[in-house]
């Protein structure tokens, strides 16, 4: 057939075949090199064979979207096909049910308490034998995205434990029953933990003698070390957050918020997706969220 073509046609044709494998690494293996606090500086690269992926040319470098509901999603990022077609399917999934809580980038939204997907330090823990979890996968995504998190699924995120209110009438029912309905602190000492959150964060502190009170109280009466460690780094199995990195607080950093999480609590939601999205559609969700936080889907050497 090659013998066929002239010069130049031939020429077309083996420079859009290359475009696309290339276009296959870059929406994959590239992406376990990129830094995790960026978005896929290769996507404009990309963005002709990107458009010939979706018009359904080289259907060779692809797979049909439903073929991926055959395969697990540790599997499909370490396959050129399919992963090509769960970064395509995954985008516009994460546009129509992801960005308004997540942004379009990835992000997050302050507004609506999201996290910044495309940051490495995610809470929960994975299910990663040799890390205990430390190392996250593309089926730890899934698994958010099936079950949500603190919904009514008992196999969701985060069921375990919240941030408890320290003014006892802000507790809800499940935390009342588990830590009662008295006080822990008083207001004053209430205002000595926030002073040293503020200072272990990295935040203007105005009293270094009531922020030592506020840490001889973090890591004792006050119990703050039981969820979020004896350095504030936060413990992922739980969610709960690392108080040394205010640009990932969902509700904010600013003492005001700081002091209103304590004395009222939260208790971050996200809705679970199984029966809502088709099995093809959360396995590549799930891909196209792995990828763009720059994962590496072979952490350890075998």
């Amino acid at each position: 057939m090659g013998g066929d073509l002239n010069p130049e046609t031939a020429l077309r044709v083996r420079s859009r075949i290359c475009l696309m494998i290339a276009s296959a690494f870059l929406f994959g293996l590239a992406g376990c090199n990129q830094a995790a606090t960026t978005t896929n500086a290769a996507a404009p690269a990309a963005t002709e064979a990107e458009a010939e992926a979706e018009e359904g040319e080289f259907p060779e470098f692809a797979v049909a979207p439903a073929e991926l509901a055959n395969h697990k999603v540790d599997e499909i990022v370490n396959s050129l096909r399919l992963n090509a077609t769960a970064v395509q399917l995954g985008k516009k999934v994460y546009a129509a049910n992801c960005a308004s809580c997540h942004a379009e980038e990835l992000g997050g939204t302050r507004e609506a308490h999201a996290p910044n997907l495309t940051d490495p330090d995610w809470l929960f823990s994975g299910d990663h034998l040799q890390t205990g979890g430390v190392v996250k996968l593309p089926s730890d995504v899934e698994w958010t995205v099936l079950y949500g998190i603190r919904t009514d699924h008992p196999q969701s995120r985060g069921l375990e434990a919240d941030m408890v209110a320290y003014l006892p009438e802000n507790r809800n029912a499940g935390d009342t029953k588990q830590y009662g309905n008295q006080r822990f602190l008083t207001d004053q000492e209430i205002d000595e933990v926030v002073e040293y959150v503020m200072q272990i964060g990295g935040q203007q502190v105005t009293d270094r003698a009531k922020a030592e009170r506020g840490r001889v109280l973090f890591l004792d009466r006050a119990n703050c070390f039981d969820c979020h460690g004896d350095d504030g780094t936060g413990n992922p199995a739980l969610g709960s957050a690392n108080l040394t990195k205010p640009e990932l607080y969902l509700f904010g950093s600013d003492r005001a918020t700081v002091l209103e999480s304590v004395l009222h609590g939260r208790r971050g939601t996200m809705p679970a997706f199984e029966g809502k999205l088709k099995p093809e559609e959360i396995k590549a969700v799930s891909v196209f969220v792995f990828w763009r936080a720059g994962r590496d889907p072979n952490p350890l050497p075998p």
